[in-house]
């Protein structure tokens, strides 16, 4: 017996684990059970894990805007009057900044998790009541290994998605020295 997760495939999930090979007479009750218990923890995990990256991503994100509304505040009132090199500079740093909020808006974006628990018309309507309490704790256990491979999916998705925004941030400032310094070579000879 199965239930499905039911919040769809975010990400690229793994390859499920084949449940046709257990052998389903060995798993008692207390057995399906713990290992119910097990998965929801560990699921719960996951989303525990999904909540700190978009709580970093918020962070990162309620440093972001400010500094690229002043930097394009700047931008401008420098417009008229401001040298090739400063331009150059600016243009680079908003872009990569413009960047970085892309990247944290991307993780912010409601994404459906999975839950830890079947939604009661399931169990009606598939007729999952008519069988033992074993047989819905083995369907279960089945769902929730599929909605742990969706889950981490979208925790493998954000983290790229974090780290590339860190290692756009710490680039940056480089990009926009060097930017800099490449206008003023090319305007100063």
């Amino acid at each position: 017996m199965r239930v499905k997760c039911g919040m769809g495939n975010y990400g690229k999930a793994d390859k499920g684990f084949d449940f046709s090979s257990v052998q389903w007479k060995l798993v008692s009750q207390e057995k399906a059970e713990f290992i119910y218990g097990e998965a929801v923890e560990r699921l719960n995990f996951l989303h525990r894990n999904i909540d700190g990256m978009t709580g970093k991503a918020m962070g990162m994100l309620s440093f972001s805007l400010p500094v690229l509304t002043a930097l394009s505040g700047y931008f401008v009132l420098q417009w008229g009057g401001a040298s090739i090199p400063l331009l150059a500079a600016s243009v680079c740093a908003a872009a990569f900044l413009f960047a970085i909020l892309v990247l944290l808006l991307l993780i912010l974006l409601p994404r459906g998790l999975n839950p830890a628990q079947g939604e009661p018309a399931t169990y009606f309507s598939a007729g999952y009541y008519k069988g033992g309490m074993a047989d819905i704790l083995k369907g279960n256990v089945q769902a929730l290994q599929r909605c742990m491979e969706e889950d981490r999916a979208v925790l493998r998705l954000r983290g790229n998605l974090f780290r590339a925004a860190v290692v756009l941030y710490a680039a940056f400032p480089l990009a926009a020295v060097a930017a800099w310094a490449v206008a003023t070579f090319l305007v100063h000879g």
